[in-house]
């Protein structure tokens, strides 16, 4: 097999793997979008579970609360009695001190009720506002599943088909020269490299002029000195109207 040949089958293949590692970015993104969309959901259920969770502690505690008020409401109607009943200064006093504390209790008990029902307000705008996000995005979820998948099946074919192209033509490449190309490929996406002028055109670095004497022999391939991809000449690029000068 000529090196020209050679270097046919090497684009090819240069060519179905830069197909396929397009194909892996796709199938990873679509993947990713729905994983993504998919814990986004987890994390508004999970915020919505505490979320709940609080507003029942609240609203226990409210219960309690509105129970003790009404206990003092009526520990207050019985002190207003007892300072009412007073004999003299002294249970006058008393009646009234006992009646301060607890009117100043039943403040307190006030101010802590609409503390916690302002937070359980909160809470249940902040239930409602996650529970209709939630539903926005299952929505949205049920109905990218279904478009997704189906392209995840045609990227799936379609990196199959690439799979089997790439093993027809590796089947037709030396196995000395397959093998340099994999060890290059596991370090540089591109494993190949063409110049026509003395220069790599995958790093730009101008390689010997010794060792470009030899590659426009076509003998052999080279390695860049610079980023050690498979290097072959080619002819110059025609300029558009110009005649090509390899041509008689």
């Amino acid at each position: 097999m000529s090196i020209r040949e050679q270097i046919a089958f090497l684009e090819e293949l240069a060519s179905i793997d830069t197909d396929i590692r397009r194909i892996d970015e796709q199938l990873d993104k679509q993947k990713n979008n729905l994983d993504g969309t998919r814990m986004e959901v987890r994390g508004i259920e999970g915020r919505l579970k505490a979320d709940r969770e609080r507003l029942v502690e609240r609203d226990k505690t409210l219960g309690e609360l509105f129970i003790e008020l009404r206990q003092m409401s009526q520990q207050i109607e019985r002190s207003r009695e007892k300072l009412q009943r007073s004999r003299n200064e002294r249970e006058s006093n008393a009646a009234q001190r006992e009646l301060e504390e607890l009117r100043k209790l039943q403040r307190d008990r006030e101010e802590e009720i609409e503390k916690i029902s302002a937070l359980s307000d909160s809470a249940r705008g902040a239930i409602e506002e996650g529970e209709g996000k939630r539903s926005t995005l299952v929505e949205a979820l049920e109905g990218s599943v279904q478009g997704v998948t189906a392209t995840l099946a045609g990227l799936t074919e379609e990196k199959k088909k690439r799979t089997e192209d790439r093993k027809r033509v590796v089947s037709k490449l030396p196995v000395i020269i397959f093998r340099r190309y994999e060890s290059i490929r596991t370090r540089r996406p591109f494993a190949i490299a063409k110049t026509h002028d003395g220069t790599c055109q995958g790093c730009h670095i101008a390689i010997p002029p010794m060792m470009f004497q030899k590659m426009l022999r076509q003998e052999e391939f080279e390695q860049c000195p610079n980023c050690r991809r498979i290097l072959y000449y080619t002819p110059a690029p025609v300029p558009a109207g110009a005649s090509d000068p390899s041509r008689p």
